[in-house]
């Protein structure tokens, strides 16, 4: 979601079919971080598995679009989530980039409704029969990833650059406006981003408030350059 992350000697590597996956070590941290549960180790332990397991459920959906537009991409997780890194040759309209920026939230929706079903059928089965017994751990789960992937997906379509609604925003108003699109797109994640670090300092959310607050000052930057 945000930025790059250079290879490091610690990186997990695998491939899933022809995308390859690299984790950074940061993301373990993290994420660890994000959802500390002091001395319950066990708890931290499953949270941390369901972000990696969210994110990367994410980045596959850019991933797998891209690679049927015919793109070569590969996924990196680290610090403040991930990418699905690709080069565009040209040949992608409008739409089908839209297309592939659309598929991360759309995979990451996907699965929160799959952790809805299953804590619905985790209910159903521990009402209906005395003697079933559900593991907790699983329990945990899905809740977190019901958690996860609802507000990772609404954040991530919110029109602030470089979140996937930011590029969305983006591509919709180039194609709108070829030469002033650009701009346009800018200013709406500036006073978005601006408006919601804002709120969030309100609220005492300070980490939350400096992310958009990042977020926004990126996109200042960004108007400077352009003029």
């Amino acid at each position: 979601m945000f930025g790059s992350a250079s290879p490091t000697p610690y990186d997990l590597r695998f491939a899933i079919g022809r995308i390859p996956v690299r984790v950074h070590p940061l993301f373990w941290l993290f994420s660890a971080l994000l959802g500390w549960s002091g001395p319950n180790l066990q708890k931290t332990l499953l949270w941390v598995l369901c972000v990696f397991l969210s994110v990367l459920i994410h980045e596959l959906g850019h991933a797998w679009t891209a690679q049927s537009f015919g793109l070569r991409p590969q996924i990196v997780l680290h610090a403040f989530g991930g990418y699905a890194a690709y080069h565009l040759t040209g040949r992608q309209s409008t739409w089908q980039r839209i297309l592939i920026l659309i598929a991360g939230p759309a995979a990451g929706f996907a699965l929160l409704g799959l952790a809805t079903l299953g804590l619905f059928a985790v209910t159903a089965l521990r009402q209906s029969s005395a003697t079933t017994s559900v593991p907790p751990q699983l329990i945990t789960m899905l809740v977190h990833l019901c958690y996860i992937n609802l507000w990772w997906g609404v954040l991530n379509l919110l029109p602030i650059y470089p979140l996937d609604g930011g590029q969305i925003a983006r591509e919709v108003l180039r194609w709108w406006s070829p030469w002033r699109g650009l701009n346009w797109s800018l200013w709406l994640s500036l006073v978005c981003g601006g408006l919601l670090a804002f709120y969030f300092f309100r609220q005492n959310q300070h980490f939350t408030g400096l992310m958009f607050a990042s977020m926004a000052f990126e996109s200042l930057q960004s108007l400077q350059n352009d003029r």
